[in-house]
């Protein structure tokens, strides 16, 4: 569905500028914890069965009140949706959500203080038309979805004129049938639509489609059929291989004409091309495991962005668990199973603890340890950041207000991801976690990374002025690790900077990282910053970077990250006089 008709549809059900006003205003005034956990109680109440991940994500993204009514919203909804109802949801779930999505409305406004006016009750009519709006969005989305499988009907898919996944499962099932005399390939390719992609007209999309279709057929070996399985997704069978090293050049072949297919004049509908190869019988000895044996390779191809992964044995476990990852994470983001945990940060010239950084943090029930960097990737590809984001700025204002009643009043930095800092209301969601939490916002440092302010640099500077108005500190990290790190040095308003481990552990050992160092923490107290080394190790380390004028240090030296159960006597101690 196209923006165009979001449009339509919230005209058809009288959604107007002042209802999206009315919303805006709800968004200011209740706390998204008291939100969520009012949509939470509601999904409980109504919802008989376990959602699954995908029905959890559509939840999730319903809970995305800065983008409420904006065509972007009701397209990532219809996308989402198409998905649930191919996973199986029951057709009720827009209903059902839509249902509990007022709900939360209304207990919000009920818990925020005396019975509702003339504005709340604004608030909940400009609910009710939101609800309406997309309940008609997911109606489309599936009118449209099942006119395309009745045009398909013959088994062709009428955008690409290619014989669809039916075909091509009766394909695989009869070659493989009899026992094989020569090896057969099977490759998978996928192309991920560019970010920009939701925005352009449906009809752009389908002549790319058509377009990479026919480049691919041009270059297949007499015998080999390709096929149209999906919206993003192809697959060629390649029978009668001499060595299975043909499949691998063919997905090569496939990828670079791709590449210079002639609609390269809209890049911005193709992010990248990946491809997955298995071959039977060594692969799979049946229809279905070598499918999953190519599905595999694709998801370890799209996973580590390289153009081709040939399967192996281990990737079948591995894929299973990263997708058991995505659903947990999925299932309870509205209530995440995280940590945080506080990596102290002292003073050189004192040995005291002056603050401390905030840590992600998840041991599954089994035991196992999720690295912060998997929790953060996976919860951004299933668009589930937002809510992440916001989780953990409250998470670290309640921790910040827990810690000055103990006595314990230092700076903790949290780090901020690229999504954050393109999104223009965080000013307004740090204020709300710091003042539901009764924190001075002196007391908050938000991290942020050369790559995060790559893409929208005017807009980050912008958000990134809000958070310097609003008091809190903004620190630089891993600085030294890109390309044009001096120049936001010179042209945002950071009040921090962290010289990154790279640089830091072998300072010692090498003239270059030392005088790396020297000269960044030189230059950043000259802009008036404070500067604080990661990954000190060792006392001589430490002993250097206090001759060279450098404030605070964190490392291994000091203290490994610790709950905060742990933090608080660890810090009385070490600031004890």
């Amino acid at each position: 569905m196209s923006p165009g008709c979001a449009d339509e549809v919230l005209a058809a059900v009288g959604y107007s500028t002042t209802d999206a006003a009315a919303l805006r205003a709800f968004a200011l005034a209740i706390p998204a914890e008291t939100f969520d956990a009012a949509f939470a109680d509601g999904v409980e109440r109504n919802f008989t069965q376990p959602i699954a991940a995908s029905q959890t994500v559509l939840c999730a993204q319903l809970l995305e009140r800065p983008l409420w009514g904006t065509p972007e919203w009701l397209e990532s909804l219809a996308t989402t949706w198409l998905d649930c109802q191919q996973q199986g949801a029951p057709r009720t779930l827009p209903t059902t959500a839509c249902a509990c999505l007022i709900e939360a409305v209304h207990a919000a406004l009920h818990a925020a203080g005396p019975a509702p006016g003339r504005a709340e009750c604004d608030i909940l009519v400009a609910t009710a038309k939101l609800a309406q709006a997309v309940q008609a969005t997911l109606a489309r989305a599936s009118l449209d979805c099942l006119d395309l499988r009745v045009a398909a009907g013959e088994g062709v898919d009428p955008v690409t004129g290619l014989p669809t996944r039916t075909r091509f499962l009766h394909a695989i099932e009869r070659l493989m049938s009899p026992p094989l005399q020569q090896p057969l390939g099977l490759l998978l390719l996928h192309v991920a639509w560019g970010p920009s992609a939701p925005e352009q007209l449906s009809a752009q999309r389908d002549r790319l489609r058509r377009a990479l279709s026919d480049a691919m057929g041009r270059v297949l070996r007499p015998g080999d059929v390709l096929y149209s399985i999906a919206d993003q997704e192809w697959a060629l069978i390649m029978p009668e291989l001499r060595s299975v090293g043909q499949v691998q050049l063919a997905a090569r072949r496939l990828i670079e004409i791709c590449e210079r297919s002639p609609e390269h004049g809209v890049p911005q509908l193709r992010g990248s091309i990946h491809a997955g190869t298995a071959c039977a019988p060594d692969d799979g000895v049946s229809a279905h495991d070598l499918e999953h044996a190519a599905r595999a390779a694709l998801h370890r191809a799209i996973r580590a962005d390289v153009p081709v992964v040939c399967f192996h044995a281990d990737m079948i476990a591995r894929m299973e668990h990263e997708i058991d990852i995505e659903r947990e994470i999925a299932r309870t983001i509205t209530h995440p199973p995280f940590q945080l945990w506080l990596q102290p940060q002292i003073r050189l010239g004192s040995g005291r603890c002056a603050g401390a950084e905030a840590l992600l943090r998840w041991q599954r029930d089994d035991g196992e340890w999720v690295p912060p960097p998997q929790i953060i990737e996976t919860a951004s590809r299933l668009g589930l950041m937002p809510g992440l984001s916001r989780w953990l700025l409250g998470q670290t204002a309640r921790m910040i207000g827990e810690l000055g009643a103990e006595g314990v009043e230092v700076p903790i930095s949290l780090n901020l991801v690229a999504q954050d800092l393109h999104d223009e209301d965080l000013p307004e969601l740090v204020a709300q976690a710091l003042s539901t939490w009764k924190v001075p916002p002196s007391r908050l440092v938000l991290e942020v990374t050369e790559s995060a302010l790559i893409g929208d640099r005017d807009r980050a500077g912008r958000v990134i002025q809000g958070l310097r108005a609003l008091g809190c500190g903004v620190s630089l990290d891993d600085f030294g690790t890109g390309f044009s790190s001096f120049a936001y040095m010179r042209d945002l308003p950071v009040s921090e900077l962290k010289i990154d481990q790279l640089f830091v552990r072998d300072m010692l050992r090498s003239g270059r990282d030392h005088a790396i160092v020297t000269t960044v923490q030189a230059l950043a107290h000259g802009f008036g910053m404070r500067v604080v080394a990661e990954g000190v190790e060792d006392q001589s380390t430490a002993d250097e970077l206090q001759r060279i004028g450098c404030d605070l240090a964190q490392g291994f030296l000091y203290a490994r990250a610790m709950p905060q159960r742990d933090f608080v006597p660890w810090v009385k101690a070490r600031n004890a006089d």
